[in-house]
């Protein structure tokens, strides 16, 4: 099961945000109307069977009612069946459609002056039915398609409600509102609810953290010893070439044993260079006695 899918999963778990906010929303997404010969029937159709029940759930939970559930082949579909709450009763699927036409989303209302759990609703079920969310370990990217660049402007005025700052692009013929920042896939995360998915984004951000840091100190480590096996070749190439031409004994002596040191150690820090003598010497003194036989050399 991929991290979209747990996520979703995890959410139809939920309790929802607000009742009427997310009915309101599943009508606009999924929902759809059935005439018949005593009124009319709102239906929801899906393709995952914890949906459905969920869907169920929140019309029983507002109506006090137990709507008809159906399940149908489909073998046009991978799951190869749908499954189908249908409202039989036409009262209460009149008030759906009148929530529904009075609601946010038909009226397109200042997002302001809505009410923040509905907005959190609104969002919780555009992205289950219409979104997805990268496996954080591969990267990271949420999106949601909008059918409309009105519905693609109120998910994103949505989002930005809670300062996610969404972007807005068109793909062929739908609009996709992304968030690629995974602070903000965190904060979308925790205003949906999906807070066990916000605990795995974030143990996967910090582990991705400490092995950038453990790389970079690796990498500071590796440059630091070529940079010491480049110097210690050159002060052996240095001390080599005073000593075929005769400039070895110009040197004090214990200049002298110090390059015999290195010339024996040509791998071994200054600072543990220093320390083979008696008394031992500073990393600092080491490197000025072996740099008077590089200055030397450039001469020759």
């Amino acid at each position: 099961m991929s991290f979209s899918q747990r996520c979703k999963k995890e959410l139809l778990k939920k309790e929802p945000h607000d009742l009427e906010g997310e009915l309101i929303s599943l009508v606009h997404f999924i929902g759809s109307v059935r005439i018949s010969s005593s009124g009319f029937n709102v239906i929801f159709k899906t393709d995952s069977n914890q949906e459905a029940r969920y869907i169920y759930k929140l019309i029983a939970d507002l109506y006090g009612y137990s709507p008809t559930f159906e399940i149908q082949d489909n073998s046009d579909k991978k799951s190869k069946r749908d499954y189908v709450v249908i409202v039989e009763d036409t009262a209460v699927s009149d008030d759906l459609m009148n929530l529904k036409n009075d609601g946010f989303i038909e009226k397109s209302e200042n997002i302001d002056d809505v009410k923040l759990d509905q907005i959190k609703g609104f969002l919780k079920i555009a992205f289950i039915f219409r979104g997805s969310v990268n496996d954080p370990q591969r990267g990271y990217n949420l999106e949601i398609v909008g059918k409309n660049i009105e519905e693609a402007k109120l998910i994103e005025e949505s989002m930005d409600a809670f300062n996610l700052n969404a972007k807005l692009s068109k793909r062929l013929d739908n609009y996709i509102i992304y968030l690629k920042d995974s602070d903000k896939i965190s904060d979308f995360l925790a205003v949906i609810g999906a807070m066990q998915s916000l605990f795995e984004l974030e143990n996967v951000r910090a582990m991705k953290s400490i092995r950038n840091d453990v790389n970079r100190i690796n990498n500071f480590d590796n440059a630091n010893i070529d940079r010491t096996i480049k110097a210690a070749m050159a002060q052996v190439d240095a001390i080599n070439k005073t000593m075929a031409n005769n400039r070895f004994d110009e040197f004090d002596a214990l200049s002298q044993k110090l390059a015999e040191l290195r010339l024996e150690n040509p791998y071994l820090s200054l600072e543990d260079l220093g320390e083979m003598l008696n008394p031992p010497l500073s990393k600092a003194k080491v490197n000025y006695r072996l740099q008077k036989f590089i200055k030397l050399a450039k001469d020759l």
